[in-house]
């Protein structure tokens, strides 16, 4: 019998997703309990060569003939799961033995869903990041304490088959870098089921973006996935820290007029650019938390100003 269903989508990352499946095919979780599918979404670099190669029955190759976006792409890995429990995990991460049984034993305390810990790996020219990425979300919070749903990752999380049927899987309507998984966190939120943090299900995480890279990834975010994630969850505005830049058009201010301005101005190019290259010149250092925090707002925010969004919803 299928216990786990482990789902993994590739798409040009032949190095990345070998070096993972040979370690998912090296779990101490019972050989016979478990599978590992293989999304793959039309690459050009030998990924769909190395799978032809293996023979090993629990590694189930899904060959798209087309390039999709990740929301589609899990979509069907789900959807071919036979396991009652799927495991999500990006391809360019590195795995220990007993990735899949601490995934396993997290869901003996009933139906819920499993936020694993997703570590950048250790590297100089990226550590001011690394570090602040690597202490965000469920490791601000206590160990076995709820999350929220915005702090649900799909690199590495484990949910119910029965659960994802139920509440409906990835909006395939993000269609651009990010926003999927916060929504689906969101739907997971709402139905009741809750979300824990499992920091012992550490993945290593070896894709690094420089910070200039990753702010220009959030700022198209801001303008392709937020509008859609307010359009169903209008309670993200204030989650998201938005009225502190906007008036909320979905809720009561919690920020006077006055204090948004004072936001909006520290939010300008002649704070925010000397900001983003601080963080450039000390990526190789632990810098404090709050330069970041304010560069993701920042950077979001405005993509969410460039979409139209706000000027179609004024109060």
């Amino acid at each position: 019998m299928i216990e786990l269903s482990v789902v993994v989508i590739s798409f040009n990352q032949r190095e990345f997703i070998a070096r993972l499946g040979e370690q998912l095919l090296d779990q101490d979780f019972p050989a016979s309990d478990y599978e590992v599918i293989l999304v793959e979404c039309g690459s050009k670099d030998g990924t769909r060569e190395w799978l032809a190669a293996r023979s090993d029955s629990r590694l189930v190759p899904l060959v798209l003939d087309y390039k999709c976006n990740r929301s589609h792409a899990r979509n069907r890995g789900i959807e071919a799961a036979r396991g009652k429990i799927v495991v999500m995990i990006d391809g360019d991460h590195t795995v220990q033995r007993d990735f899949l049984s601490v995934h396993w034993h997290a869901h003996a305390r009933g139906e819920c869903a499993i936020v694993g810990k997703s570590d950048f790996a250790d590297h100089p020219d990226f550590r001011a990041l690394n570090n602040y990425l690597n202490n965000g979300g469920a490791a601000k919070l206590p160990d076995g304490a709820k999350l929220p749903g915005r702090y649900f990752l799909t690199r590495n999380c484990s949910v119910p088959k029965a659960v994802l049927m139920r509440i409906g899987l990835f909006d395939e309507s993000f269609d651009r870098w990010g926003g999927e998984d916060l929504d689906l966190g969101v739907r997971i939120e709402l139905a009741a089921v809750p979300i824990y943090g499992e920091p012992r299900a550490l993945a290593l995480h070896h894709h690094f973006r420089a910070i200039h890279e990753l702010l220009s990834n959030i700022r198209l975010y801001g303008r392709d996935g937020v509008p859609l994630l307010l359009s169903k969850h209008k309670h993200l505005f204030r989650e998201l820290n938005l009225d502190r830049l906007f008036s909320n058009p979905f809720e009561p201010d919690r920020h006077g007029s006055l204090n948004r301005w004072l936001m909006r101005s520290l939010c300008s190019g002649v704070v925010y650019y000397p900001c983003s290259w601080i963080a450039h010149l000390g990526r190789r250092l632990h810098l404090p938390r709050i330069l970041f925090d304010y560069l993701h707002l920042r950077q979001y925010a405005y993509g969410l100003r460039d979409s139209g969004f706000l000027t179609k919803h004024t109060k």
